[in-house]
């Protein structure tokens, strides 16, 4: 490697051109298209304006709870009324991948004293499958436990004592807002390297779990709102664990519009990692990899299903390899190999940060196109949403599931895409003649009938629609001229593929 190469990799410039590269696909679009950040979007228009939208007082109603699922919403209701609603959801979201991609170049730095090409693999894994899906509580608390586990770290070598413990506290409490998920992957790293260091310090037996113990016992604080939250709660179901479907969040780790070029890079990665512990040079770091060989039997472990939400296992599958990764590092006998471990590190970062890109820009304009149709929404509007799935398996997740909440958002109208989950967010909708029409996932619908999909087809859902309950219907995701309405009603917009009707009631 050139000596001006090597002495940009070595300046305090190279994590912050890392992490500028990193920001790139948010940046190339209007609003990054994550599937269900639309639907957070109509509830923190409701979170945070419901007063001043009386055309949405008969249909919801919010009420603030103490729960392990508030991360991205007190950030926006912070920020909405100091730069708009939009700009402050495109805002936590850029917050959201800042943290990760500094949380994850921080661990490198702390634990291998520099950054490590293994740690510039790990970087694309903050646009994998859990963020594509939009779970922004879920992807901020992971980001701060990460970050949040770097500091720590650093305050137990510099300043020994009550400082470590202090900071893990309030981290820990912070982290569990966000997302219970980050506290408890922020307990593995945490209890993982107090076991790890205890355990170099000839810790044996009973002194080592109480020493383990007494190092991390103050994120157990988070127990405390976390059993309040629980057990007033509907538990909402837990279940449905499955080996072929962890076999599917294995390879869909990096899972973008190109299923092709993502299985590789999850193929890459995997190689990478088993190069990484079979090849001498390389230097795997215990803590790490005790955090890693955690997380992988969590996932193994956890179902489908937990507490009513969905994809329990499958959010924890690319942090295990984002840990594994770290947990690597070339030693001194790799020095031959380090110019091409680190081109190899930055040619797949840049390529993965590309196809980010592309396919959010593709995305995003499928979306502002459908977006016009809020034109011929009215403010005030009683609007059932249709999107339009195909049938089958689908690797690109379809943008357009919660596309409805704009209307929300933008239009201060009712639509049925809505989550109502007991626990999970403070959100309730009352609009029962809209019968089961009035939340999520009644807008997900596929062309045709589609026998054991367990979602309905178009026809099907118009077929029992209440229309007498709705002003408009807004279907999108398909060629207009495929539609039939069973019913009286008038087309107010159409484009390539969606349309609006207004209902003659």
């Amino acid at each position: 490697m050139a000596p001006k190469s090597e002495r940009l990799i070595a300046s305090p410039f190279f994590p912050i051109i890392l992490i500028g590269i990193a920001l790139i696909p948010l940046a190339a679009v209007d609003f990054p298209p994550l599937v269900d950040v639309f639907g957070h979007l109509g509830r923190y228009a409701i979170q945070t304006d419901l007063a001043n939208r009386p055309e949405l007082h008969p249909y919801f109603s919010y009420e603030w709870q103490l729960v392990g699922n508030l991360g991205v919403d007190l950030i926006v209701q912070f920020l909405t009324p100091l730069i708009g609603l939009e700009p402050a959801v495109k805002c936590s979201i850029y917050l959201t991948q800042l943290v990760a991609a500094t949380g994850i170049l921080s661990i490198s730095k702390t634990i291998h004293g520099r950054i490590t090409p293994f740690s510039i693999c790990a970087l694309p894994l903050i646009y994998s499958y859990p963020f594509q899906h939009g779970f922004l509580n879920f992807c901020l608390s992971m980001a701060l436990a990460m970050l949040a586990f770097s500091i720590w770290l650093v305050l137990r070598r510099r300043r020994p004592g009550w400082l470590p413990v202090l900071f893990l506290l309030v981290a820990g409490l912070l982290v569990w807002l966000c997302h219970a998920f980050g506290w408890a992957f922020l307990g593995i790293l945490c209890g993982t390297a107090s076991l790890h260091e205890r355990w170099q310090q000839g810790y044996r037996g009973t002194s080592l779990v109480l020493k383990v113990i007494a190092d991390c016992a103050v994120l157990l604080l988070a127990l405390v709102p976390m059993l309040l939250w629980r057990s007033a709660a509907d538990s909402g179901g837990t279940g449905e664990w499955a080996i072929l479907r962890k076999i599917m969040w294995a390879i869909s780790v990096l899972r973008s519009g190109w299923a092709v070029i993502d299985l590789l890079s999850a193929g890459f990665l995997m190689l990478v990692i088993g190069f990484g512990i079979e090849w001498k040079p390389v230097r795997m770091h215990g803590a790490l990899a005790l955090a890693a060989l955690a997380c992988l039997v969590f996932f193994l472990i956890l179902p489908a299903r937990l507490f009513g939400s969905f994809y329990a296992d499958m959010r924890l599958f690319p942090y295990t390899f984002v840990v594994a990764l770290l947990a690597l590092t070339p030693t001194e006998e790799a020095q031959p190999w380090r110019k091409p471990l680190m081109m190899a590190a930055l040619g797949f970062f840049a390529l993965r940060i590309g196809v980010n890109t592309v396919d959010f820009i593709d995305k995003d304009r499928e979306v502002q196109a459908n977006l016009q149709a809020l034109d011929a929404i009215p403010v005030g509007a009683r609007v059932v949403n249709f999107a339009v799935e195909d049938c089958g398996f689908q690797w690109r997740l379809n943008p357009m599931r919660h596309l409805g909440s704009f209307a929300i958002a933008r239009r201060s109208a009712f639509t049925n895409d809505q989550w109502e989950i007991s626990g999970a967010n403070a959100l309730t909708i009352h609009y029962p003649a809209g019968g089961e029409f009035v939340r999520d996932p009644s807008q997900t619908v596929t062309l045709l009938a589609c026998p054991g999909a367990g979602v309905p087809s178009l026809a099907e859902a118009l077929g029992h629609l209440p229309v007498g309950a709705f002003t408009h219907v807004w279907i999108h995701g398909t060629d207009p001229a495929a539609i039939e309405l069973p019913f009286p009603a008038r087309a107010e917009w159409r484009g390539e593929n969606g349309v609006v009707f207004a209902v003659w009631n």
